[in-house]
């Protein structure tokens, strides 16, 4: 697979009347799959062109001073070649360096593929939404799910990360230039896995986060050091197939047809009992958090040591790990919007 490594230098606009076309040198890094419009008002497309997630597009321009399009080079493209793109496709960088994946340049700012065998012991993180909006309520997802638009993340849960284990095997490979970006608010400024738009699609779905670029965080902090040999694609492939059985079975349900209720750390570990095997809910640490007056579930942790595969029995993964304390021992599973 293809990917990008962006090199910023510079700022990223500089101050122009608001009501102008604002002219841009550089380039544009889309993150995702994103419609190229010839006109942006109409939303027209004339041969349904489309920007590749990781790749570099030369700039043209801002549709104004804090506008919402970017317009770019896209070369090939009928009627024009100077296309819209939305300014939440990617980023605007003065300067970007392409290459083609493996095991890296060695260059101070490229990620170094490792080289090792696969990682058997892992820790599976999973989020109730809804809960974790309640206090991230100006993030774009939680925005989203107050809002009525991501109804999905009250039917199940929702991917945190993949965590290879002990919990210090973090940032394999990455240079010191890279994990300086790793905060909140730069993620977007990290390079972006390098997944097809088969797991990108469902990743969307099953990790809110990706709005916030969440999965840029996941891969470079703990996916680095999953060591799949399909890189990120499998590395998420395999949260995503994790994550399934987990809301496939009667723990999903619980939580589904608890909305609004409390129910209790026992709870939850006998669900996982009656759909993994005994014992298995011995290996669940359940997470709360207060908002002053309720005690929120928040996030389950699931302990797991095998090499996971799409065909892996997740009672097997979780039994073969070490048993944990529960934690919370009981909590609220809470509803959409700000309570």
């Amino acid at each position: 697979m293809r990917f990008l490594i962006a090199l910023i230098a510079g700022s990223f606009l500089v101050t122009t009347p608001a009501s102008a076309f604002k002219k841009l040198e550089g380039y544009f890094i889309a993150f995702e799959t994103c419609e190229a419009y010839h006109s942006k008002n109409r939303q027209t497309n004339p041969g349904s062109i489309t920007t590749s997630p990781n790749m570099a597009y030369k700039m043209l321009g801002l549709n104004k001073e804090g506008g919402d399009y970017f317009q770019v080079q896209m070369d090939n493209a009928p009627v024009s070649t100077a296309r819209w793109v939305s300014a939440d496709c990617g980023i605007h960088v003065v300067k970007a360096d392409t290459r083609t994946g493996g095991t890296g340049t060695g260059g101070s700012d490229d990620v170094i593929e490792q080289e090792g065998t696969e990682s058997v012991d892992n820790l599976l993180t999973l989020s109730w939404q809804p809960a974790f909006c309640e206090f991230r309520p100006g993030k774009k997802e939680c925005r989203d799910l107050n809002d009525g638009l991501l109804p999905h993340t009250t039917r199940q849960l929702s991917i945190h990360g993949l965590w290879p284990q002990p919990k210090d095997n973090i940032y394999c490979g990455v240079p010191t230039s890279i994990i300086d970006l790793d905060k909140p608010d730069t993620w977007d400024r990290l390079p972006a896995p390098a997944i097809d738009t088969e797991t990108a699609d469902a990743l969307q779905a099953a990790m809110p986060g990706y709005a916030s670029f969440l999965h840029h965080h996941e891969w470079i902090k703990h996916g680095t050091c999953f060591l799949g040999e399909g890189g990120a694609d499998e590395y998420y492939d395999d949260t995503l197939y994790l994550t399934e059985l987990v809301n496939q079975s009667a723990v999903g349900d619980l939580f589904f047809n608890n909305v609004g209720a409390e129910i209790t750390g026992a709870d939850i570990r006998a669900a996982f009992d009656t759909s993994f095997g005994q014992g298995t809910g011995d290996r669940v640490l359940i997470k709360c958090t207060s908002d002053g007056s309720r005690t929120l579930i928040n996030e389950i942790w699931l302990g797991m040591k095998g090499k996971i595969t799409q065909e892996s029995d997740l009672g097997e993964l979780m039994r073969a790990a070490d048993t944990v304390a529960m934690g919370c021992n009981r909590g609220i599973i809470d509803r959409t919007g700000l309570q």
